[in-house]
This record gives structure tokens, sequence and C-alpha cells, in this order.
């Protein structure tokens, strides 16, 4: 394992926020920081907390890997970013853990999309009490859209990266087939079907039945040992 370099990472923020045209000044004043907090950050004097490296990513179109030097082809958020579904507000439909009934049950829940200029930010939140439970971007294109979250707070009790994978390739106007993958309290991997939909429309029975597994995905999970959602047979 390579050891980090803090003046790398400060070299590479400084050189985003040039190419973005911002000045210090201006990335200050996002993160509610002075100048030079941002010089140190520059400098590898100094290293901003997961918040302020969020909102760093944010203000210069970037995503967070190409800070610690990931380099690949994807180092600006640009048309993969951009929300297809045209609107600010998904509806989340699976057989889900109510902590308050201490079951699993079909529940809803509110996938809340924010465009903001090259980067669509997602927030899975609680229909009920409009409980935010992750955030983070979403990752699409043609025929597939990833929300990509996770839950980190200082007071979070575990951490969790879901993942919400929606078919869209049959336009984004009708019930949408979806993958919903996460982890329970003990950290214990959970993959499951998913509806998505624009319009707040009632869980019903059948759309439950539908999110079971089939004999298709029975019968691969059986000779080869791994569970691959047919989300696309619809």
């Amino acid at each position: 394992m390579s050891e980090f370099d803090s003046k790398d990472f400060g070299e590479r923020l400084k050189n985003y926020r040039i190419k973005r045209g911002l000045s210090q000044e201006n990335l200050a004043t996002s993160l509610h920081k002075n100048k030079s907090t941002i010089s140190r950050y520059e400098k590898g004097e100094l290293l901003p907390d997961v918040r302020d490296i969020s909102i760093i990513c944010e203000e210069l179109g970037i995503y967070e890997a190409d800070l610690y030097g990931n380099d690949t082809n994807r180092t600006t958020q640009h048309s993969k970013s951009i929300n297809p579904f045209h609107t600010d507000k998904l509806y989340v439909y699976f057989n889900a853990y109510n902590f308050r009934t201490k079951k699993f049950a079909p529940d809803k829940y509110i996938l809340e999309l924010e465009q903001k200029q090259n980067i669509c930010k997602v927030k899975f939140i609680d229909y009920h009490d409009k409980r935010i439970y992750s955030e983070g971007y979403l990752i699409c294109n043609d025929e597939i859209a990833f929300a990509v979250m996770e839950n980190y707070r200082p007071t979070s009790t575990r951490i969790d990266v879901p993942v919400i994978e929606i078919n869209i390739c049959n336009g984004t106007d009708g019930l949408m087939l979806g993958g919903y993958f996460g982890t329970n309290e003990k950290c214990e991997p959970s993959l499951r079907k998913c509806y998505v939909s624009k319009k707040n429309v009632d869980f019903t029975d059948e759309m439950f039945k539908k999110l079971k597994l089939n004999e298709n995905e029975r019968e691969i999970l059986n000779k080869q040992n791994a569970l691959y959602l047919d989300i696309f047979n619809v």
C-alpha cells in the first residue's frame, strides 16, 4: 500500500482550483474558512475533513479520488452526473428493515436529487419522518443510473455505503426496476431488487411479489454461487 503524500494532495487541490478558475478566497468562502486555511491545504500542512472535501469536490467539479491521485478517465464530472429523471424527487420501494418495528416489510423511501453545476447530488430519505440516511452523487448513461452514497457522520453508529442501481433504458416516466445494495447493523452485505418511480404510488402486493427472486435468478445463484439481479428483464 502506497503512503499518503499530503504535499501531493495539496498540489492536486491547487491545480484543480486554478483549472476551475477559482481563487483561494473563492474556495475559502464556500468552505466558510479563511484564505490562510486554503493555503495550508495546498501546501500539505493541513488536511480538510470529510465534509470539507465533499464541498471542495463539488466546487471544483471533481471526484474525491482525483484529489488522492487515482488517475482515471473521470477527472471531471460532465454528462455522467446530469440528472436524467428531470425531477428533484424519486420514490424507492423495496423490502426494508424498519428500525421502529424491528421487522422487514415493504416500505417506501425518497431519493432527493439536486443538480449542482456538473454534479447531481442525492439524498436517501425516510418517507415517513424525512430522516436523511445517506448522501452522495449520481452517475448514469442512457441505460443505467447509479446513486452512490455514504452515511458518514462523526456521530454515526455504523458505516454504510449504499448503492441504488436503476434501469432507465425503457424511459423514466413509469416504474423503473433496480437493485439496492447496502449493509445491516453488522455490516453484512444486503442485495435486493427495488422499484423506483417519479410518482408517489402505493406499494402494492403485486409490486412486492415481482421484487422476489425469480426462477432464473435462483438457478444462477445455485450454479454460480453468486446473485445477479435480473433488473433488465422487464
